[in-house]
């Protein structure tokens, strides 16, 4: 098993970003789905990141970043982390809290975004609380941008199974879904039309490893 840790953690340091090899939120995948979000943004307006970690996604605006951008974390460590890295980001607010309970009223957002979040999450109906208030905060024509892995995908598939071994680190069970089951879960909480599944890599058209969701709040879009 020793081996597996030690070619996993090389080919980490090759395809990984250099600054985030050690980061919990860091990673080929997780860099891939912060930055397909980032196209999906506009470039001004307000963002709430829920599960904001060390501030990935924060640090990827840049200290010209033009939006307000209000990241929530559970870990006030984290959240400590993510405030130094991106000291020269001014338009930023730390907030310790639970992303089922959001201390805001409602649609005064124009993003909301929960990245490399839901594989944490073993409970469906945690994911479904979370999106629930995540949905109530957005405005009227705004984003939800989420993603999950995707179970029939059979990298995910390896990489579950093996994670122990190459990654002791991460806390265990991690959640993975298919299509069908997240289409479930957006019903459970009125979200029916509006909603892109976008496909990590982008070149990965069937099974993907992960899909990246774009739920637009009060448009009708594509069916789910």
């Amino acid at each position: 098993m020793r081996l597996i840790t030690n070619i996993v953690n090389k080919l980490r340091n090759l395809i990984e970003k250099k600054d985030e090899v050690e980061e919990p939120s860091g990673g080929f995948l997780s860099y891939r789905i912060r930055q397909k979000a980032l196209s999906l943004m506009k470039n001004d307006g307000k963002l709430l990141d829920i599960g904001a970690g060390e501030g990935l996604l924060l640090k990827a605006f840049g200290s010209a970043a033009t939006k307000w951008i209000y990241c929530i974390d559970l870990e006030k460590g984290r959240l400590e982390q993510a405030a130094k890295r991106c000291s020269d980001t001014k338009r930023s607010l730390f907030i310790v809290g639970d992303g089922r309970h959001l201390p805001f009223k409602n649609d005064i957002f124009d993003e909301v975004t929960l990245l490399n979040l839901f594989m944490n999450i073993p409970d469906r109906r945690v994911v479904a609380s979370l999106l629930k208030d995540a949905l109530r905060v957005c405005k009227n024509q705004g984003k939800i941008i989420f993603d999950y892995r995707n179970i029939l995908n059979p990298w995910i598939v390896t990489l579950y199974k093996t994670v122990r071994f190459h990654d002791p680190d991460i806390k265990l069970p991690l959640r993975a879904f298919t299509r069908s089951e997240m289409k479930g879960v957006l019903r459970s909480v009125g979200i029916r039309k509006g909603v892109v599944h976008h496909p990590i890599p982008s070149w990965w058209r069937v099974n993907p490893p992960v899909y990246l969701v774009e739920v637009k709040k009060g448009i009708e879009g594509k069916q789910l």
